[in-house]
């Protein structure tokens, strides 16, 4: 029977093949550069070749919407066919319309995949405080393998973003990690590294645990106000005094301040959850 093989850290090369391993090894640690002014920059590139290719466009139907080319505007099989001598701006633009427009194409399908790329790393979450100290921790003390100027990037903090999934309760686990870090450490976290310092934690288990806590923390701020209620109530019959609506916004606002505060909930899901 095959057993489990489980990457240790301290077994890769020091340099490159260790940071990698290291950044590889947690949810938590996949923090990587964004490259955003870089995006930003070839975007602009892009931009300012298609326009000026636009323009090339607009000049050549404009010399075509003369009397006597306005068929080239009309046909597409006129205007593939044409005679290359009888077209006037072949002269100081050596292509026709049809070359023009192919590599137009090629050109906005460049652009559109770079404006999408681009869109996609910045809808990524940045990296959680905590998350960003462990990685700086590592590359500056514990990792201590890679050039200056090649470890540079994990200073730009802006332009970082974290690959890490479901960070619903990211403040939570930072908590419940360093409360019941024996917990929530298991054989094969342990596995991959001796260094002391270096904490490894099962995410299922506190994803659990932080479920289960969340739960409870609704059902609690779901009953206490019920239960004030129905104890100030006539025979159970809900009264309609002042102290009675405090309590009602009271407990509304504490509901929704949880649910900002514990997970990623959107701003509209909050006001369905508060008015449910």
């Amino acid at each position: 029977m095959e057993v489990c093989k489980i990457p240790q850290l301290e077994t890769f090369p020091k340099g490159f093949p260790r940071v990698a391993c290291f950044l590889d090894s947690d949810d938590c640690f996949m923090v990587y550069k964004r490259f955003g002014i870089v995006f930003s920059r070839l975007l602009l590139n892009k931009q300012d070749e298609i326009r000026h290719m636009e323009d090339e466009l607009q000049a050549m139907d404009k010399t075509d919407d003369a009397p006597g080319g306005g068929r080239y505007l009309m046909s597409r099989d006129e205007d593939v066919k044409r005679d290359p001598t009888s077209i006037p701006w072949l002269q100081t633009e050596p292509q026709t319309r049809p070359q023009l427009l192919e590599k137009l194409e090629l050109k906005i399908l460049e652009y559109s995949e770079l404006l999408l790329k681009a869109n996609q790393l910045k809808a990524l979450e940045k990296p959680s405080a905590r998350d960003y100290r462990s990685v700086l921790h590592y590359m500056e003390n514990d990792g201590g393998q890679m050039y200056e100027d090649e470890m540079s990037w994990i200073y730009d903090k802006e332009d970082l973003v974290s690959l890490r999934p479901g960070r619903e309760h990211a403040w939570l686990d930072g908590m419940l990690e360093r409360l019941l870090k024996y917990i929530f450490c298991t054989p094969e976290t342990d596995a991959k590294t001796n260094n002391p310092a270096i904490h490894y934690y099962d995410r299922r288990r506190i994803s659990k645990c932080v479920t289960f806590l969340i739960t409870i923390l609704i059902l609690v701020l779901l009953m206490i106000p019920i239960g004030l209620l129905y104890k100030s109530s006539v025979n159970g019959t809900i009264g309609t005094k002042l102290d009675s609506i405090v309590m009602i916004l009271s407990f509304t606002m504490i509901f929704s301040a949880a649910l900002s505060a514990l997970t990623k909930a959107k701003r509209h899901e909050i006001v369905a959850a508060s008015a449910g």
